[in-house]
């Protein structure tokens, strides 16, 4: 009976072991990401000390102090800068006045305007817009030394140029290029892309370390193809070690589903994410 007691235990301690050197040479750094805040605004010591008790937050980076990023990191925290790949950050002055008419997307002649955030559908084929997002990269990401980026709105690639594949391919290509560049400029930054399943399937697999799943809904699990295809895939990836997958959820239905699935989950809170 000893013997059997010693050799359960031997086997169990291998098998710890044996996970852990998975996860250290298989998996990347954000497989050790279990719990994770995202923030856009400007932080008082309220919201820094909530932060300092997560794996990983997005935040604006614009908003934080390099002594206020540095710290956080002190702590343990994995930061990742939000950008905004394919809508004008109009709230960015700075940003905004780089923009020059080409770097906006058109449809018909036209360009994209999007009402609910009083925004623009930005062209990221153009290479002088893709400069302007490394140059947001390079001043607030990579000087403040924070662990990735974060980039959002990736989804307008799947919605907004459904219907003109011709447009849809060149806007992705866009996006792989400005890819390959951050991974050829800052090797060592992570990036996260926001949904876009669409897209990670065609161009950004392997280029990204994490998804979001902004919007993750137990309802829709049970009730949605859609989310139950997407849903299957991705928990192969993750299973495969290809991407990290985390969710937005807003009750704890939909956070319940996803801490089964295996996804950190982060619980929203009214509208934004302020």
């Amino acid at each position: 009976m000893k013997k059997l007691l010693l050799l359960s235990a031997s086997l169990f301690i291998f098998y710890i072991i044996c996970k852990g050197m998975i996860y250290l040479f298989f998996y990347g750094d954000l497989f050790k990401v279990h719990s994770f805040h995202i923030f856009y605004g400007h932080p008082n010591e309220a919201i820094v000390a909530k932060l300092a008790t997560k794996d990983a937050a997005i935040v604006e980076p614009t908003a934080f102090t390099k002594e206020q990023t540095s710290n956080l990191q002190e702590e343990g925290v994995r930061l990742f800068g939000y950008v905004s790949l394919m809508q004008l950050e109009n709230w960015n002055e700075k940003l905004k006045k780089k923009v020059i008419p080409s770097d906006y997307a058109k449809q018909n002649g036209n360009t994209i305007y999007i009402k609910e955030w009083d925004t623009y559908v930005m062209n990221i084929s153009e290479k002088h817009y893709r400069d302007i997002l490394l140059w947001k990269i390079k001043s607030e990401i990579a000087t403040k030394e924070l662990d990735g980026i974060f980039f959002d709105t990736v989804d307008d690639l799947d919605y907004y140029f459904r219907d003109d594949p011709v447009l849809q391919n060149k806007m992705r290509k866009g996006y792989s290029l400005l890819l390959d560049e951050i991974k050829q400029k800052y090797p060592e930054l992570l990036i996260i892309q926001n949904r876009g399943f669409d897209s990670y399937k065609t161009v950004s697999r392997k280029k990204v370390d994490g998804l979001l799943w902004e919007g993750f809904s137990e309802k829709d699990i049970k009730s949605s193809e859609w989310a139950k295809n997407w849903l299957t895939y991705l928990k192969k990836e993750q299973r495969w070690g290809h991407v990290r997958v985390m969710t937005v959820v807003t009750d704890e239905a939909s956070k319940k589903q996803s801490k089964k699935e295996k996804f950190p989950a982060f619980m929203r809170t009214g509208d934004t994410y302020q």
